[in-house]
């Protein structure tokens, strides 16, 4: 089981390496997984034109869960 799930709302922390992203918030749209281990997600966040990648310790849910139709 992964940390956070598909389409799951996140904030980005302030550790994060991408400053310009820090305090934003965004959606799972991708998870990096391999052999079960998580490396990190990808995020499109919500004023920003393209996806971010972030590693796990770098995010925090807000509690809000959307579905894939909200979005495709």
């Amino acid at each position: 089981m992964t940390k956070f799930e598909f389409y799951q709302e996140v904030e980005v922390l302030d550790n994060c390496l991408q400053k310009e992203c820090i305090g934003k918030k965004g959606v799972i749209t991708g998870i990096s997984e391999e052999n079960g281990i998580i490396y990190g997600y990808a995020v499109d966040l919500y004023d920003k034109e393209y996806g971010y990648y972030f590693k796990t310790d770098c995010l925090k849910p807000t509690g809000k869960q959307f579905k894939r139709e909200d979005f495709y």
